[in-house]
């Protein structure tokens, strides 16, 4: 009989229902019978799909195009901005707990064998979790982060955070299993949560095959008015504080982009905690506005393809992180990266090999590493030739999702849970039909 498998993913756009979704075809590649959980707003509704979506979750979406607008400049309206926002987390915060309500009752009706969840938003998350395991649920989890990364608007919202961050590592006491991306990660997490050794396992981050599928071509270089034989610098991705932007604006300011014909795109959407009209600010003041391109957009499945296909080399100047989709598209695409030496870029940058990895708050060192790849269109072309094939190799959802199903078929299968649990779901679910 088929492991039933759950995978809760709440948000149905941008890179965890990516990551989700590729997820469970290769889960149901595997040979289990797998269902998405994720929100009405899903995003991935026209890709081929081996496995059920149920799209249960009323919440909202993540891109706002308040994000991009010129911030307030007046004291009035700087107040109004953080009462908005601040009042825009309570509304979501009661409109959240109510989905769990919902979401709990439906698995609890259900009894899939195992519940898979994603990263997790609010303190309350660990009393469904709690009411999941009361009735016979084994759950596991993708732990995607476990820290915050980024500043907020107000010290209320600050205050919310640290609230939610201290409650979010109680929520692995609940977790049969839990995975993270890379041996680092995982010797950080360990140290940082009290979750025994044992339940935490090591997986890798795939690679999506999403933006090759999906792939349209849209004139991005006349977008942007690039010319046939000038280098492009990349930053695709989410933008956060994390992120590093300004060590990167600095870094390009250090490179001679005239002699190399280089232009530097930053391309994706920012979030609340950045300043969009700050970051354009510093453009000019390095003297780097006319070579650098913003488009702070979310930018659709379809043009992934073609914008990885204009970049010389992606950059993630990141100050922390644990992992990168971004990362890992730049890799399945051919391209060579420079990265900052944090989470588990070591473990996946084979410094010199598919890229170069620097110290992070470095601008000196990141735009000699990005000087290194302008100047060398050869090695260039091997470090991004390497890129792929590792990607191939080592990086396959396919892959993931058998480590994965490997754990939790042992967990399900172990003599305590397969008669207090496995059988009784199973019957219980049959009863209930």
């Amino acid at each position: 009989m088929k492991m039933r498998i759950f995978v809760v993913e709440p948000t149905g756009q941008g890179g965890l229902v990516h990551y989700a979704y590729e997820l469970c075809t290769g889960l149901a590649n595997s040979g289990a019978d797998v269902t998405l959980v994720t929100a009405d707003e899903y995003e991935l509704g026209g890709c081929p799909h081996n496995f059920r979506v149920e799209r249960r979750l009323r919440l909202w979406k993540i891109v706002d195009s308040r994000a991009a607008r010129k911030p307030p400049s007046g004291v009035l309206a700087k107040t109004w901005r953080r009462f908005w926002w601040t009042g825009r987390r309570v509304f979501r915060f009661t409109r959240l707990i109510g989905q769990w309500v919902r979401l709990t009752n439906y698995l609890i009706a259900e009894k899939p064998d195992v519940v898979l969840f994603g990263r997790f938003y609010f303190p309350g998350a660990s009393f469904f979790l709690r009411k999941l395991k009361r009735h016979g649920l084994i759950l596991a989890d993708v732990c995607h982060e476990y820290e915050s990364r980024d500043p907020n608007l107000s010290r209320i919202n600050v205050l919310i955070d640290r609230t939610t961050e201290f409650f979010e590592r109680g929520v692995y006491k609940a977790f049969s299993a839990i995975f993270i991306h890379g041996e680092i990660n995982r010797d950080r997490f360990l140290a940082e949560c009290e979750v025994s050794p044992e339940r935490v396992h090591v997986i890798q981050h795939g690679v999506s095959s999403l933006f090759f599928s999906q792939a349209r071509h849209v004139g991005l270089a006349e977008r942007y008015r690039l010319e046939p034989s000038e280098q492009v610098i990349l930053f695709f991705g989410n933008l956060r504080v994390s992120k590093g932007i300004p060590d990167l604006l600095r870094a390009f300011a250090l490179i001679e982009s005239e002699k190399f014909r280089a232009r530097l795109l930053i391309v994706g959407y920012p979030t609340q905690s950045v300043d969009v009209q700050e970051l354009r600010g510093l453009a000019r003041e390095l003297g780097v506005e006319g070579r650098t391109i913003f488009d702070m957009r979310y930018i659709p499945n379809e043009e992934v393809s073609e914008l990885m296909q204009l970049a010389t080399v992606v950059v993630f100047p990141y100050l922390s992180a644990t992992q990168s989709g971004p990362l890992m598209i730049a890799h399945a695409f051919g391209r060579p990266v420079v990265a900052t030496a944090v989470g588990n870029f070591p473990e996946v940058v084979k410094d010199g090999c598919t890229g170069f990895l620097v110290p992070p708050s470095s601008p000196p060192a990141l735009a000699g590493a990005l000087r290194k790849i302008l100047a060398a269109p050869d090695l260039a072309k091997k470090m991004g030739e390497e890129a792929k094939r590792l990607a191939e190799r080592r990086y396959s959802w396919n892959s993931v999702a058998k480590d994965i199903l490997a754990v939790l078929q042992e967990i399900v299968s172990g003599p305590s849970v397969r008669t207090k649990t496995f059988s009784s779901a199973n019957n219980t679910r049959t009863a209930t039909r």
